[in-house]
């Protein structure tokens, strides 16, 4: 196929796999920042479940200002067990300084399962896209 014969398929290739590495990388960075945040400066409170969607849970609350919050609940960051139902009242803890940001569940036991999930794709991609890139320019080469 002479598509595969040129040129542009292995920068494409590595351009595209690059995007998809720092995209990673960047959503690794939010979540760990996200959680260091809960846990630094995190504040309790009781939110009321308001939507379950696709097993997201979204919560509205109060800070202690009156500034009502509507947010989601973190991924990884909810209890073992069934999902709450709309009206449930559950404890989280929110960053005072962005209440809008994701909680957590206080009822959960805390990990950052998600940012090294995410990191460790990002490292795995950041080794394999250049070692999948090297191995389509010599093929490429051998090819003509």
């Amino acid at each position: 196929m002479d598509l595969l014969r040129t040129r542009r398929p292995p920068a494409l290739f590595a351009g595209l796999g690059l995007v998809v590495v720092i995209g990673l990388a960047i959503a690794a960075w939010t979540v760990w920042s996200n959680d260091q945040a809960l846990q630094d400066r995190g504040v309790e409170a009781t939110a009321q479940v308001v939507k379950v969607n696709k097993g997201r849970i979204h919560v509205e609350f109060e800070t202690p200002d009156g500034q009502r919050a509507q947010t989601l609940v973190g991924q990884g960051d909810e209890p073992p067990g069934a999902a709450p139902a709309v009206g449930d009242e559950i404890p989280i803890v929110y960053d005072p300084q962005d209440p809008e940001a994701e909680v957590a569940d206080r009822r959960a036991p805390q990990n950052h399962r998600v940012a090294y999930l995410l990191a460790g794709v990002a490292a795995f991609g950041a080794v394999s896209v250049p070692v999948a890139t090297v191995a389509l320019v010599r093929a490429n080469r051998r090819a003509r």
